[in-house]
């Protein structure tokens, strides 16, 4: 009776929570519920939709066309949806400022979430990482001590997000104003060069450990490397920008297999960025091509070959592992 009771109250909790203000709409993946979006006011609705970054071609197409649609007030048309999780809602609570409304992401991980708190006028006031349950909790918690202890050693034209709070389970960053990439598989030398500086920058070497298009935000002054929860020292040199073209590879669909065997050469635009990285890094080039092989082997075993995204990683991995043995 207990456990009933609880359902009854969470399900009226959920539908008096959809029907406050503007109220959210549900946006949908697998059937699921992926993201919370506000509903109105007007700039509300299409700054919520800066939680997140499209990363390819059909993502840009839709992102920007749903922007069109928020900013015209189409989505206050839209029947409302659920809310956002009552989890994220209470742990979120307390550093709501006042006239602000959230949209939130569900993360890949479970109990993870992303939100952006948006003012009624537009304005991004904070980003928060949100974990609902102890794993992610304490992996909030690692972000946290990384971005302290590492983040600063980030040189231009790369930086780190500058923390605003630490909660139990709640990660809060200042945001920034991010533009879209039309190719965000390709990493700039500059960044290469940055990230080499990075690895150079503590005896033994450092690295972010989780580098990809979609964790990389362009700026109007420079570029913002985020997601750290993967941030360690005693890292392997070439592992940041190995793993950026990998994953941008394997999900993506570019650059091209060829492309990355030839950058492991030296050889085409792969080869400038990977010679841009052993700039700033300070080491010989001669090793760029063992580091490959070392990254697809021990990064093939940190994939969970149970997700699409990893089956996919895994995959391209062994294709690149044969063609580098053959």
């Amino acid at each position: 009776l207990a456990g009933v009771r609880r359902m009854v109250v969470d399900r009226l909790e959920e539908a008096a929570v959809s029907g406050l203000g503007a109220g959210w709409i549900g946006a949908f993946r697998n059937r699921t519920a992926r993201w919370s979006l506000p509903r109105g006011p007007r700039p509300a609705a299409k700054a919520g939709l800066l939680v997140y970054q499209p990363v390819t071609v059909r993502g840009h197409v839709a992102w920007r066309a749903a922007r069109i649609a928020a900013g015209v007030g189409i989505f206050s048309l839209v029947p409302r949806g659920q809310g956002p999780p009552r989890e994220v809602r209470e742990i979120l609570a307390p550093h709501l400022p006042p006239r602000t409304t959230i949209s939130v992401a569900r993360a890949n991980h479970p109990g993870r979430y992303v939100a952006l708190l948006v003012g009624r006028d537009g304005s991004s006031k904070l980003v928060a990482k949100v974990a609902t349950d102890g794993d992610g909790a304490r992996a909030i918690a690692r972000e946290a001590v990384a971005l302290e202890s590492l983040g600063g050693y980030l040189q231009p034209p790369l930086a780190a997000p500058k923390i605003a709070g630490v909660d139990e389970g709640l990660l809060l960053l200042e945001p920034v104003t991010w533009r879209p990439r039309v190719r965000p598989w390709r990493l700039p030398a500059d960044v290469a060069h940055a990230l080499g500086s990075f690895f150079g920058a503590i005896p033994g070497g450092v690295a972010h450990g989780d580098c990809a298009p979609w964790n990389l935000l362009r700026t109007s002054n420079g570029w913002i490397l985020v997601d750290w929860e993967a941030a360690r020292s005693g890292a392997p040199p070439f592992f940041d920008v190995w793993h950026y073209l990998v994953q941008a590879h394997a999900l993506l669909g570019r650059p091209s297999e060829r492309m990355l065997l030839d950058g492991a050469r030296g050889r085409g635009p792969l080869g400038e960025v990977l010679i841009a990285y052993t700039h700033g890094a300070v080491i010989d080039f001669e090793d760029a091509r063992p580091s490959l092989t070392s990254y697809l082997e021990t990064s093939g075993r940190m994939l969970n070959a149970d997700r699409p995204d990893g089956r996919a990683g895994l995959n391209a991995r062994r294709r690149l592992l044969e063609a580098l043995e053959s």
